[in-house]
Order: C-alpha cells, then structure tokens, then sequence
C-alpha cells in the first residue's frame, strides 16, 4: 500500500511539473519567426489580404509574422507544406475555396480537415458578368438563349475543378442546360477575355469584376447569393433568378493539425483583434469582401458544411477525382 501511495504521488507531482511548464512555454509564444504561407500567387487577392491580416496581426504577435507565397499545383504545394508543418504555431496558413473544392476533382489534393482553423474572415460571392454590349440584358435573356442552345454559349472559368468551374455548370444544370467552358489560369484573365468578347459569360466573384463593371466593361447579370451584394445592390441574386445555387468564395486561416490549443487560443485572439481594427475593415470593404469572422468552434463546421457542399455538386456532375 505505502509503495502504491508512492506511485501516485510521483505521478501527481509529474502531472503538476508537465501542466505547469508546458503552460510556462507556451505563455513566451511566439518566440521566433511565425511563416504564413498563402498557396497562391504574389498580387492576387488571397495574397493582398494575407499581407494586410500580417500587418494588423503583428502588434499582438510580437512583429514575428511574414508572409510566404507558396505556389503550385493550384494551390496543392502550399496547402500540403502547411499542413506538413510542426503543429508549434509557427506556421500558417491561407486557406481558400480551393481546399473544400479541389479534393473531390483532384486526387491527392490535401483536405481541409488536416488543418485546425483559427478563423474564416472573409465571403466573397461568385457572379456572372458579359460583355458591355452583349445581347443579353439580364439573367433571364441569358438562360433562355441557353436553354434553347445547350452547349452555344461559351463561359470562361478560372481553372478546370475551381469553384466558378463548379458554380457556372451547377447554375447551367439548375436551368436545364449547359455551357461550353472555358479555363483561364485565374479570374483576371477571365474577366479580360469576357469584355473583349473571346466568350459570351466571364466568371468571378463580386470584388474582381467592380473594376471592369464601373468602368462600363462588363455588364453584371447575377450574384451566386442569398442577398444582394452591397457592391451590386442593383444586380439580382440566383434565388431572385429562381435557383439556390450560392457560391461564395471565402478566406480562412488554418494551422497544422494538433497544434497545442494554447497557442491557438493566442493566434485567435491576435486575429480577432485585427479584425476590429478600422483600417483593416476598411481594407476589407474596398476589396469589396465580405466580413465575416468564425472562431474555430464555429469555423471547423462551417468548412465541413462548404466541403460537402462542393462534394455535392462534384457528385450530381458525375466528376470523379482524376
């Protein structure tokens, strides 16, 4: 008995060392350079806000963060490097549309469930825009040319298996019809071939098109939302047009899994902070993005959500992982 009573008190004060120090190492994080990793190219939109988040974030983080472009695979290279990192909290990083998207049309591509989400940030919706003279006048004429033509119209799409991919041929299936498609290497080579009439219907999302569509380039017909976009308040949505296919592009940010929670709990806080800033709210409005902010208990079942909805549409598309 006196033996066991030994045994449980080495293991009591063991118990007590291990809470005490580990809570004692973890109260000096960060202690070194922290790497946010954005899986996509320098200057696009993923890009410009990740930079502006290090910005605003590193007052609370000691000015130990940078931001890394990681590029590659259409975003596999940097997903997998930051989910492949030590779970320390010295690694960050951008997570996208792609990764609730692209593991059900490419195989090998990382999941967003290897990832601990810190936050989601930001919506942006999808919408469809032609050409400043088209014929089309709104979504109705649109999708009655198309209806009564599958397959004429021709719709370009950042990529094969992207989420304009997948919305433009959910929505045409919704209406009874389809689109030729046509990938670009991004939503800015897309809205270009769109004003310069290379395909009748230009995919991208709300805060890419304003610029072609103030500048009388591009004609908006209809936002993949519930609610009208505050940057398009005169365009409809697909619910108005009749159908429920809504598709927001959206940005998060994610940590290796297993990451100790008390890190954690430092980098959510850090952010939350920077999103109560004023400039970066300011920042956010002039993108044309749409402020949102999910802490993890609410961010992992909202990714979950976002996932089996493309996997959804994946399916009902007969698309296979290639």
């Amino acid at each position: 008995m006196r033996r066991n009573g030994l045994w449980i008190g080495m293991i009591f004060f063991v118990s007590l060392f291990i809470l005490f120090t580990s809570d004692f190492v973890w109260a000096k994080y960060p202690e070194r350079k922290i790497r946010f990793i954005v899986p996509m190219a320098a200057g696009g939109g993923a890009d410009l806000l990740a930079r502006t988040l290090a910005r605003f974030a590193n007052p609370y983080l000691a000015d130990k963060v940078y931001v890394e472009n990681v590029t590659g695979g259409g975003g596999a290279i940097g997903f997998r490097e930051g989910a492949k990192a030590t779970p320390d909290g010295y690694t960050l990083t951008m997570l996208v549309t792609t990764i609730t998207i692209a593991p059900h049309v490419t195989k090998g591509f990382p999941t967003y469930d290897l990832f601990d989400p810190i936050c989601i940030l930001a919506t942006d919706p999808m919408m469809i825009t032609v050409y400043a003279d088209s014929p089309y006048k709104n979504i109705g004429d649109l999708m009655a040319y198309a209806k009564a033509n599958p397959g004429k119209l021709t719709a370009g799409t950042s990529g094969v298996g992207g989420p304009s991919h997948l919305g433009i041929a959910a929505f045409a299936e919704a209406w009874g019809t389809q689109f030729t498609l046509v990938p670009y290497k991004g939503s800015a080579p897309v809205l270009v071939a769109a004003a310069g009439k290379h395909v009748d219907v230009g995919t991208s999302t709300c805060s890419e098109a304003i610029t072609m569509v103030e500048g009388r380039k591009l004609r908006p017909l209809v936002v993949f939302s519930s609610t009208r976009s505050r940057l398009f308040s005169d365009v409809p949505t697909t619910q108005e047009a009749g159908q429920e296919v809504v598709l927001n592009f959206w940005r998060g940010i994610g940590v290796p899994k297993g990451t100790p929670r008390e890190v954690k709990a430092v980098l959510v806080e850090a952010f939350r902070k920077t999103m109560e800033n004023e400039e970066c709210k300011k920042f956010m409005d002039q993108q044309g993005l749409d402020r949102i902010y999910l802490e993890p208990q609410e961010a992992g079942p909202w990714l979950k959500s976002q996932n089996d909805f493309f996997k959804n549409i994946a399916t009902k598309m007969g698309i296979e992982p290639q």
